[in-house]
């Protein structure tokens, strides 16, 4: 490690240690707004800031407002239990915190957690604790209980401050179950091979580097760093034409040389180098930051150090105002390292081109922090559009194309881009918020103090409360629905239960991941689904003999907390009893609203009973409906719930039978995270 000088320090980042944000009102918000388009045109620069290895919920599973430990939508796993109550050995464990283990080594629980160290994470260990998609083998699958810890608000203040007052996207995915080097390939390229699924370094790549695409396109670019300390996490040196380029080749000027030696520190270096061209008008469009290990937050190096770099590039990019408030700032990490996350990541259906080895598909690969920093993406905002790494490379295109240099990544395969969004939906550009603000104080722990140390361990087994309260959440382009159509009985006892999975939208909506988790009965792989905008897709399980004779429990997921779970057997009284859902807008009020249509098949009177879960306090409401009869009711949740709804239905005739609708209605406009 190189450590941080005293003089760099103080030379650069004495504002960082008292959490002052420099150059900040500095300028009249009238007069930032002067020239605005309210387009992505009104942004001039990109910087790329890709942290390492830390999971979605290990970093914020206990943040209000996101999709963490108090998720209700959750999958099922083998045996009935929840998602976060993962086996462990021969027992079972709860996510637990890092820092409340006791004091040892001589140091404190908290100087424990900053030092916990790293988990494998190769593809071998990532696809075992995703287990084809049933998320239940995370202590086995990557070999240490560790995988379950987390960090929190008192551990990462400066990461909760930046997600509290710009944009956090918690359906944020890397793009591979695999490593470091794989996952910033995507980042940089858009895809990766057979060369990659070992998670090895990553190097000779002939495929075309998207820095290329906008060298072509007439866009600058950058990458901050220092060669000689970079933890190899500049995905340029992975790709042959820019580890042959010489001096005098822009490959190699923008993309492999080093920051000027300023102070003899890599964070302050670079941090310095970017304050420069911000100050000197020559910040590049697009820039990639690359730090050195001590300060990327990869598990030996403490989330205080890797917070304070972030700080600094804050600080450099605030120097001067007009900069600051015409630049995207995207932070985010280029995979797990085996640390937990409860949310199965969307996978390619069987086939799908370009994203499978040899049966196996690359990704995507578990959820990872992102956070947006920009005055478009000020007030502490949820984005829960599904994101993966090759989304920063869509907002690229897109923004390079409303300037008039389109730069393309040709590497993207169709199922990311029909799946994956481009990012733009967490921008508000037509009502920004200048200036940088004030965020907690940053220092350096070191990552000397962190070795060597005994590992966290955890005291106790429960699931983590986590923070209360909501934050506003941005429009999604889907409306995901379905439900069980039918059963169909046939010969020797073949019994098909058949699914619908619906996603609702205009033209400019994005298309739909599903997938469905048999709970208990067959095997519990789940199957994989993608449904285009308007479109519809169904499905059929067996669930006769030999899958559970007529028992059945099957949960469909979809995206943003979509959840619906079926419980029955279709050998008793509730086989002739199904409801099917719609969304439509309530007469006379305008506000969309979820339908419940109960259908009774059978030869006598079926009386249902829709009972709220959440959202709402009232119920539950009953409707008796005749034999060979339907009738159908709605609930108006974006009146009353901001959208958000959970009901279950139950049938009089049949205790195993039950229906659950969980979800979120879509309006085109912001709401609330549920």
């Amino acid at each position: 490690m190189t450590p941080i000088s005293r003089r760099g320090f103080v030379g650069l980042g004495a504002s960082v240690a008292a959490g002052v944000a420099v150059g900040a009102g500095a300028r009249t918000a009238a007069a930032a707004q002067s020239a605005a388009t309210g387009t992505i045109q009104d942004v001039k620069h990109v910087v790329i800031l890709m942290q390492e290895n830390r999971s979605f919920d290990h970093y914020f599973g206990r943040l209000k407002g996101v999709r963490g430990f108090d998720d209700r939508s959750g999958i099922t796993l083998s045996g009935g239990y929840s998602v976060f109550n993962q086996p462990n050995w021969l027992s079972r464990q709860y996510p637990w915190k890092l820092s409340a283990t006791p004091p040892a080594g001589g140091k404190d629980g908290e100087t424990l957690a900053q030092c916990n160290g790293d988990l494998p994470h190769s593809w071998s260990s990532q696809h075992s604790a995703w287990n084809k998609g049933r998320l239940d083998n995370w202590v086995l699958g990557v070999g240490n209980v560790r995988s379950l810890g987390y960090l929190d608000r008192s551990d990462i203040p400066f990461h909760y401050a930046l997600a509290d007052n710009y944009t956090i996207c918690d359906a944020y995915f890397c793009s591979t179950l695999s490593a470091t080097g794989p996952n910033r390939t995507y980042l940089w390229s858009g895809k990766v091979d057979s060369s990659s699924y070992d998670g090895g370094d990553e190097s000779g790549l002939t495929w075309q580097n998207y820095a290329e695409a906008l060298q072509a396109a007439g866009v600058s670019w950058r990458v901050y760093q220092n060669a000689a300390d970079n933890y190899g996490d500049n995905a340029c040196a992975y790709f042959k034409n820019f580890a042959d380029a010489k001096p005098g080749d822009p490959l190699y000027d923008r993309g492999m040389s080093s920051v000027p030696r300023a102070t003899g520190s890599t964070p302050d270096d670079i941090a310095a180098a970017i304050k420069a061209d911000v100050l000197a008008g020559t910040l590049p469009q697009v820039s990639w930051v690359v730090p050195n290990q001590a300060f990327s937050e990869h598990p030996y190096a403490p989330p205080g150090d890797g917070a304070h770099f972030v700080n600094l590039v804050y600080q450099a990019l605030a120097a001067d105002p007009d900069v600051f408030d015409s630049t995207v700032l995207f932070l985010n990490y280029d995979e797990n390292d085996g640390f937990f996350d409860h949310v199965p990541p969307p996978a390619p259906p069987a086939g799908t081109a370009g994203e499978f080895l040899n049966g196996t598909p690359f990704g995507f690969g578990f959820r990872v922090p992102m956070i947006v920093v920009s005055p478009w993406t000020r007030g502490g905002w949820v984005s829960s559009e599904v994101f993966e790494h090759t989304s920063v490379l869509r907002f690229l295109e897109t923004w390079t194309a409303a300037l008039g240099k389109p730069a393309r990544c040709a590497n993207i395969s169709d199922w990311r881009r029909k799946v994956s969004g481009d990012l733009t939906g967490v921008f508000d550009f037509a009502h920004p918020v200048h200036g940088a603000v004030s965020l907690p104080a940053t220092s350096v722990i070191g990552i000397d103090t962190c070795g060597p140390l005994p590992n966290p361990v955890p005291t106790n087994n429960a699931l983590p409360a986590q923070e209360p309260g909501t934050r506003p959440a941005r429009a999604l382009p889907y409306q995901p629905g379905g439900h069980l159509d039918r059963l169909e009985f046939g010969s020797a006892g073949k019994i098909l239960a058949w699914f619908t999975m619906t996603n609702q939208g205009g033209p400019a909506a994005r298309a739909a991941h599903f997938s469905i988790h048999p709970n208990a009965y067959r095997d519990s792989t789940p199957w994989q689904y993608t449904v285009e905008p308007g479109g519809t897709a169904s499905d059929y399980f067996n669930i006769g003999l030999g899958y559970g004779s007529g028992k059945y429990d099957l949960s469909m997921v979809g995206p943003n907390r979509f959840l619906r779970r079926f419980q029955g057997d279709a050998t008793k009284a509730g086989k002739t009893a199904e409801v099917s859902t719609r969304y439509a807008v309530e007469p006379g009020t305008g506000k969309l609203a979820i339908y419940f249509r109960m259908a009774n098949s059978g030869a006598s009177s079926v009386r249902f009973t829709i009972t709220s879960n959440h959202y709402r306090g009232d119920g539950p409401w009953t409707y008796t409906v005749a034999a060979g009869a339907a009738t159908e009711d709605y609930f108006n949740a974006v009146a009353y719930t901001n959208g958000w709804y959970d009901f279950t239905v139950t049938v009089d005739s049949d205790a195993s039978w039950s229906r659950r609708f969980t979800g979120h209605l879509e309006t085109g406009a912001a709401s609330v995270s549920g």
